[in-house]
C-alpha cells in the first residue's frame, strides 16, 4: 500500500477566504454596533439633555416678561439665540449648530412662522407676542469608529424638547363698550393698576380734542395714563378699527408713540418712531410733566365694535327689572322695604336675605349676603339681590362683608351727600335728583399741575351755590369741560351717581354663583354685579374720599348705563385743561378717589379692588392711590358675539 498526505483542492481554499471575509464582516458590524451604536446612544442622549436644559432655559427667559405673563423686559431674539447656543454647547457639543428653536403659546402650541435657528436674531427683532414657551429641535452628528469600514463615516441623531410656561393673559379682562369717547380706560390715580388678560375697547372717535397725528396714525387716547398712574396689560389691547383725519386709529396718546430710543420693538415698516411691530411696548410718557406708563403684551386695531352682550338675544333677564322672577325656588318673593324696624343701616352681625329691597341699603358693620339657603329649610340655590335705591357697603376696620353664589342688581344710585344732589331735612339727606357723574369736591380743591397741563387750575366751583346741595362741610360741583377744553357754561358736577359704592375701611369680598341661567361654565363663578341698563348709575370701589377698603370680586361686572353710547354720549370732562378725566351718568366703573390734588382735596383712597373676571362696562377710570388688579376669566356670556368671553 502507497501512503501520503493528501493535498487541498484549490476549489476549498477559495471557500475558507469568502467565509473568512463573511465572519470579517460579521465581526466588524459586531464591533460597530457595539462601539459606535454605543457611543451613539451616548451623543443622544446627550443631545436630548441639551434639548431639555435649552427648552427650559428658553422658557425661564419668557417667563414674567411683557410677551407672556409678568412686567419684566423680554428678551431679544439674539439673546434667545445665545442662550439656546450657550446651553447646547455645554452640553452637546456634537449638535454645535444645527438646532431649530420654535416658539410656544401658554397652551405650549407652536406659534406659527416662529422658528428661528443658531443664524437668527439680527435686527433687534423679538418672539412673538404670547411666546411663553420653547421647543427645541437638536440634530447631533459625529464620526464613526468602525462603521466607517462599512461605509458609514459620520452618524446623525434627533432630540426634540418643549418646555411652556402658564400665561396669566389671554382671558378676557375689560369689554369697554363706549363706542366714541376718549379714555374709555383711563389710569389716573398712584397707585398700580394691572390688567391680567385681553382688554377689547368699541371707541371709534366721533369729535375729541386729543387725537393726534404722527407717523402715519391717529392716536385716539383710547386707552391713557394721568399724574403718576402706571397701566399693566398682561394681554392684548383690542381697539376698533376705524380711521380719523383719513388715518388708522390707535389706541394710545402720541406721547406713548416714540420707541425709537427706548430699543425696545423695532418700528411699522417705513414708519420710523410709530407704533412698534415687536409686542414689548412699555415707553413712558413724559407729556405735560407727567412720568406714566402704559405697559401691553400688544396691540390688535382691528377690533369691530360690538353692541351690549347682555342685551343680545339669549341673554339672562335683567335681574333688575320688576318682571323678572327672582325669588328662590319654592318660596314667594320677599320684599324689604327697611332691614328692620324701619333701619336701613346694618351695623351690627347680620345676615341679609335675598329679594328686593326698596329702599337704600348702606352695611357698616360684618354682613353676609346670603344665597337662598339663608332661609329655613332651603337649598343653596343663588340668591338673587335686587336694590332699588342702591347699596353702600362700608365696612369699618375689622369687619367683613361677604356674598357667595349671589347676583346684586341695581337700579337708582344712593341718596349720600356727594353721590346725588340733595338736601338735609330734619337731619337727614334726601336727594332731590340723579348726579351727572363729575364729583362734589371742597372749594378750595385745586387739581394737579400734570392733569393741567402746566397749570394749576381751580377743580371746583362756587356758582352755582352748592349743587351738590347738603354736603357737610360744604362742596361744590366741579367745572366740566367739554370737548376742546373749554369750560361748559352752566354744567357743573352733581355727584358720581354710584348705584353701588363699596368702600369703608373692612374686607368685602362678592362671587356669583356657579348654577343656573347666571353662572357661567366650567365651574367658574358668573354674574356678580348688574346694573338695570334702562337707569343711568356708576359702581364706585374704594370710590369715596378716604376709603381703604381689602375688595375682591369674583364673576363679572356689568354697568352698560350709559344713555347713547354710540354717536350721541355725551363727552364731558371734569378735569379739563389737559387732565381729560370723563365723567358720565352711568356705565363706569371707578376704582379709587382723589386725582392728584395739588392742594383742597378729599383724603384720597388707599386699599385695593381685585377683580377676578370679566368687566363689561361702558368707561373704566382709576384714581387714589388704591391697587387695581383686573385678572381675566373665560366666562361664558350668551348673546356675546366677538368675543365669545369664553376663552
Amino acid at each position: 500500500m502507497s501512503g501520503g498526505a493528501s493535498r487541498p483542492r484549490r476549489g476549498q481554499r477559495g471557500q475558507v477566504l469568502i467565509l473568512f471575509a463573511l465572519c470579517a464582516v460579521l465581526l466588524f458590524g459586531m464591533a460597530a454596533l457595539a462601539i459606535d451604536g454605543s457611543f451613539g446612544l451616548v451623543q443622544n442622549r446627550r443631545a436630548q439633555n441639551a434639548a431639555d436644559f435649552a427648552a427650559f432655559a428658553g422658557a425661564q427667559q419668557l417667563g414674567g416678561t411683557t410677551i407672556c405673563n409678568g412686567p419684566g423686559a423680554a428678551p431679544s431674539l439674539a439673546q434667545m439665540v445665545s442662550v439656546v447656543q450657550d446651553v447646547i454647547n455645554a452640553n452637546a457639543p456634537a449638535v454645535g449648530s444645527s438646532w431649530t428653536g420654535t416658539f410656544l403659546d401658554a397652551e405650549g402650541r407652536p406659534i406659527p412662522g416662529s422658528g428661528f435657528t443658531a443664524a437668527s436674531g439680527g435686527g433687534g427683532t423679538y418672539p412673538p407676542p404670547g411666546a411663553c414657551g420653547l421647543s427645541v429641535d437638536a440634530s447631533p452628528s459625529w464620526n464613526t469608529f468602525f462603521a466607517g469600514i462599512l461605509g458609514y463615516k459620520t452618524l446623525t441623531g434627533s432630540a426634540t424638547a418643549q418646555v411652556s410656561n402658564t400665561t396669566k393673559g389671554s382671558d378676557v379682562s375689560i369689554v369697554a363698550l363706549n363706542k366714541v369717547g376718549p379714555h374709555t380706560v383711563l389710569g389716573g390715580g398712584s397707585g398700580s393698576f394691572v390688567v391680567e388678560g385681553d382688554m377689547y375697547l368699541n371707541t371709534l372717535v366721533s369729535n375729541q380734542p386729543w387725537t393726534e397725528a404722527g407717523t402715519g396714525w391717529a392716536y385716539d387716547d383710547a386707552v391713557d395714563a394721568k399724574g403718576n398712574s402706571n397701566i399693566h396689560v398682561y394681554g392684548t389691547i383690542h381697539s376698533a378699527q376705524g380711521t380719523h383725519g383719513g388715518l388708522p386709529l390707535w389706541p394710545l396718546d402720541q406721547c406713548f408713540r416714540d420707541v425709537s430710543a427706548q430699543g425696545e420693538g423695532t418700528s411699522a415698516p417705513g414708519d420710523p418712531g410709530g407704533p412698534p411691530s415687536a409686542p414689548l411696548y412699555d415707553p413712558p410718557c413724559s407729556d405735560a410733566g407727567a412720568n406714566v406708563t402704559v405697559e401691553y403684551n400688544h396691540i390688535d386695531p382691528s377690533w369691530t365694535p360690538i353692541n351690549d352682550p347682555l342685551q343680545s338675544a339669549g341673554a339672562p333677564a335683567d335681574p333688575a327689572l320688576s318682571s323678572t322672577d327672582i325669588a328662590c325656588p319654592g318660596l314667594a318673593m320677599h320684599t324689604y322695604a327697611s332691614l328692620a324696624a324701619g333701619e336701613t343701616t346694618v351695623s351690627g352681625v347680620t345676615t341679609l336675605l335675598p329679594g328686593e329691597y326698596t329702599s337704600p341699603v348702606q352695611i357698616t358693620g360684618t354682613a353676609t349676603l346670603g344665597d337662598c339657603s339663608a332661609y329655613p329649610g332651603e337649598p343653596a340655590y343663588p340668591g338673587i339681590y335686587r336694590f332699588d335705591q342702591g347699596l353702600w357697603i362700608d365696612p369699618a376696620a375689622g369687619a367683613q362683608v361677604t356674598a357667595t353664589n349671589v347676583v346684586l342688581s341695581f337700579q337708582n344710585p344712593y341718596p349720600v351727600a356727594g353721590n346725588v344732589p340733595g338736601q338735609v331735612v330734619g337731619g337727614t339727606f334726601a336727594a332731590t335728583g340723579s348726579g351727572n357723574g363729575a364729583p362734589c369736591l371742597p372749594s378750595s380743591t385745586m387739581s394737579s399741575s400734570t392733569s393741567g397741563a402746566g397749570g394749576v387750575p381751580q377743580a371746583e366751583t362756587s356758582a352755582p351755590a352748592a349743587p351738590c346741595g347738603g354736603t357737610s362741610p360744604q362742596e361744590y360741583g366741579v367745572t366740566a369741560f367739554g370737548d376742546s377744553s373749554f369750560v361748559a357754561s352752566g354744567l357743573y358736577g352733581t355727584g358720581e351717581n354710584y348705584s353701588l359704592l363699596v368702600g369703608g375701611a373692612g374686607s368685602v369680598s362678592l362671587t356669583g354663583p356657579t348654577v343656573g341661567e347666571y353662572a357661567s361654565t366650567g365651574g367658574n363663578p358668573g354674574l356678580i354685579l348688574y346694573q338695570d341698563p334702562s337707569v343711568q348709575a356708576n359702581f364706585g370701589f374704594d370710590g369715596e374720599p378716604g376709603d381703604s377698603a381689602t375688595i375682591s370680586v369674583t364673576g363679572v361686572v356689568y354697568d352698560a348705563s350709559l344713555a347713547g353710547y354710540g354717536s350721541s354720549a355725551p363727552q364731558d370732562y371734569w378735569d379739563g385743561r389737559g387732565g381729560g378725566i370723563p365723567f358720565y351718568a352711568g356705565g363706569t366703573m371707578q376704582s379709587g378717589n382723589g386725582a392728584n390734588w395739588s392742594s383742597g382735596g378729599p383724603a384720597e383712597s388707599s386699599g385695593s379692588v381685585t377683580v377676578t373676571g370679566t368687566c363689561i362696562v361702558d368707561q373704566f377710570n382709576t384714581d387714589g392711590q388704591t391697587t387695581v388688579t383686573i385678572a381675566g376669566r373665560p366666562f361664558a356670556l350668551p348673546g356675546a358675539s366677538t368675543p365669545t368671553l369664553i376663552g
